[in-house]
């Protein structure tokens, strides 16, 4: 296999079974069974491995990647976990979508299983992303990893990720996204989201956004274990309504779990140093509690399982992991700096709820620059926000501007993707809500870099985003 017949299967692939990222609605296929399907065609790939089940309307990328990487650090049957991870989308390579222990699954292994199961996708009528979580379930049954940490890719309830029984599903967060698909209210949403919460797997939710109530009826309908991250804290090891249990387990026993777990969860949450992590983001900080309070509920049923305690040194070892995370994994577009001077931040950040989270970051980082007296004396010039914006025609533009800044100077782009909003479109929009700024060449993500190396002074701080696939358009090229 060469790396043209590589590219060409998977152009190949894209172009019989386009993708959601590409083509919007015609690739969405709500509903089980073709996934079901498939994973029976293929020999039930699914159950040959443990998992946790991540969904979310933001953060599920950077929650999935440092509970892996987390799990990477404990001991397994052999030397330590392998541990598998299916993310979506890819930024920069198709492969980054299937890890095992932080590497990419290889491109001979892509190509012979497009190859070999062409029909069987034919067949089935099966959409891209059916395609490639059951590449992923192969693959990781193929590599024998101890768990994988499996990423929703839309909602929850109907997605294509949802045939497993994990250990733990987990729920970062809910708000306005993807409202054609899953709902007009909030409620609506995390109902859907809250499909992946399964009879007597316990459930790690990491912001309630004001619909808790639907989680713990879901809890209480499926009888198990409901844990509310964002009520932890550092300093305290039993937070007020940080659990819930249904379960039918004994009392006392499920109260001593319950504690062992939150201690635990705690512990980790006072260990992990924000400024030590290589995931800057503002959001991580609400990213960490999910994490701590997920890998708790792991620990426990592991520990539990294997009748062994966990040494500090292996706590230590599991925190260090968390705070690297994005190197060990290769997460990036997330607060990801690609230059000094000028200061250029990037991130996938794209939806009112992302926005509300990013853009007071951005802010601050600019009146960071604005104070910064070393660097006015040597440059003679005030900073500049320069916004490198693109986003989707599906988007709900206005809900977003209440959060960009208006002091700022607009680059309006477009990525290169049939969904992208046309840089003259966006400009038309922007225009509308008070935002100034201009079109860089032709609008095209190239042109917009170019503008940037002609006309960004080293004080200038640029950010990029609006849409991952601006982001990922950027990292290819910058």
């Amino acid at each position: 296999m060469t790396d043209i017949e590589y590219n060409r299967m998977l152009e190949e692939i894209y172009q019989r079974f386009p993708s959601f990222q590409v083509v919007g609605d015609r690739a969405f296929k709500p509903g089980l069974g073709n996934m079901l399907a498939l994973d029976e065609a293929l020999g039930f790939p699914s159950r040959n491995f443990k998992t946790v089940h991540i969904a979310g309307t933001n953060g599920k990328g950077s929650v999935s990647h440092m509970i892996a990487s987390a799990l990477m650090s404990l001991p397994g049957p052999s030397n330590n976990l392998r541990v598998g991870l299916y993310t979506s989308p890819h930024l920069v390579d198709f492969r980054e979508r299937i890890k095992v222990d932080g590497q990419m699954v290889e491109k001979e292994w892509v190509f012979n299983f497009l190859k070999d199961h062409k029909e069987l996708f034919e067949k089935i009528d099966a959409s891209f992303f059916e395609i490639t979580t059951a590449m992923a379930f192969s693959y990781f049954s193929f590599r024998n990893v101890d768990v994988a940490v499996i990423e929703c890719g839309l909602g929850g309830r109907l997605d294509s990720t949802n045939i497993i029984t994990p250990m733990a599903s987990v729920i970062t967060n809910i708000g306005f996204d993807h409202m054609q698909y899953l709902g007009n209210t909030l409620e609506e949403i995390a109902s859907e989201k809250a499909g992946i919460i399964k009879p007597g797997i316990p459930a790690i939710i990491g912001e309630t956004s004001g619909v808790e109530r639907v989680f713990i009826d879901k809890a209480s309908a499926c009888s198990t274990d409901i844990y509310f991250a964002e009520k932890l804290t550092p300093y305290n090891l039993s937070p007020d309504g940080a659990f819930r249990s249904f379960s039918h387990r004994d009392i006392d026993a499920r109260e001593e779990s319950l504690k062992s777990v939150i201690t635990l969860a705690t512990c980790l949450l006072a260990s992990v140093e924000p400024s030590r992590m290589d995931l800057k983001g503002d959001c991580q900080k609400k990213n960490i509690k999910t994490v701590c309070t997920a890998l708790a509920v792991l620990l426990r049923k592991m520990l539990d399982d294997s009748q062994k305690d966990l040494s500090e040194t292996a706590i230590a070892e599991m925190v260090e992991n968390i705070e690297n995370a994005a190197h060990i994994t290769g997460l990036r577009g997330r607060w990801e700096k690609l230059s000094d001077n000028p200061l250029v931040i990037c991130d996938i950040g794209h939806n009112a709820h992302g926005m509300k989270l990013l853009m007071p970051q951005v802010e601050r980082t600019y009146r960071e620059r604005l104070d910064n007296s070393t660097l006015l004396a040597n440059s003679g010039h005030k900073p500049r926000l320069i916004m490198f914006f693109g986003v989707m025609k599906d988007k709900d533009l206005a809900s977003e501007v209440e959060f960009l800044p208006k002091d700022a100077h607009y680059l309006f782009i477009n990525a290169a993707t049939p969904r992208a909003l046309p840089a003259s479109d966006l400009k038309v929009k922007m225009d509308e809500f008070g935002f100034s700024g201009e079109i860089p060449g032709d609008g095209s993500i190239s042109s917009g870099l170019q503008w940037i190396k002609e006309n960004a002074k080293p004080e200038d701080f640029v950010f990029i985003g609006g849409s991952s696939y601006v982001v990922a358009e950027v990292l290819k090229l910058f």
